[in-house]
């Protein structure tokens, strides 16, 4: 999207930059990173109140369908020929979670959203202790 300038806005470089140049790992964790802060999103919705606020029910439904959708693609992206046990595992993971998601968003269960996220943000930690390992990265990069 371009400002009144004709450029895009700082952070909308900053993101493709990020996005360009990231290693399929950190591409994986920018993923989590996106849905975790969307079923935060949620909760936070949900916990605002919902009965008489259209737009926190918007917000609810829009955030659980980002988180989902970034689920499916995730689990879509598996190479279970090459990562056998593990990729079968993550795809049992993402499954289940995706499971949650969609009962959570029918009965406003915050508690199981914020299980849901917990299991999320492991699985990004693991992603990046495979990334220093994999890239050698010793500081810890946080995506936007």
């Amino acid at each position: 999207m371009m400002n009144g300038y004709g450029t895009a806005p700082a952070k909308d470089v900053y993101l493709q930059n990020l996005v360009e140049n990231a290693n399929p790992i950190r591409m994986v964790i920018m993923l989590y990173d996106k849905a975790i802060n969307s079923i935060s999103d949620a909760i936070d919705a949900i916990n605002e109140g919902l009965e008489d606020n259209i737009e926190n029910l918007k917000r609810k439904v829009e955030s659980l369908s980002k988180a989902t959708d970034i689920l499916i693609v995730l689990q879509a992206s598996l190479n279970k020929k090459e990562g056998k046990e593990i990729a079968e595992n993550l795809d049992e993971i993402y499954e289940i979670l995706i499971n949650e998601i969609i009962g959570a968003n029918i009965n406003n269960d915050v508690e199981t959203l914020e299980k849901v996220k917990s299991v999320l943000e492991d699985l990004r930690d693991a992603w990046e202790d495979a990334e220093k390992n994999v890239y050698g990265k010793n500081k810890e990069v946080k995506s936007a």
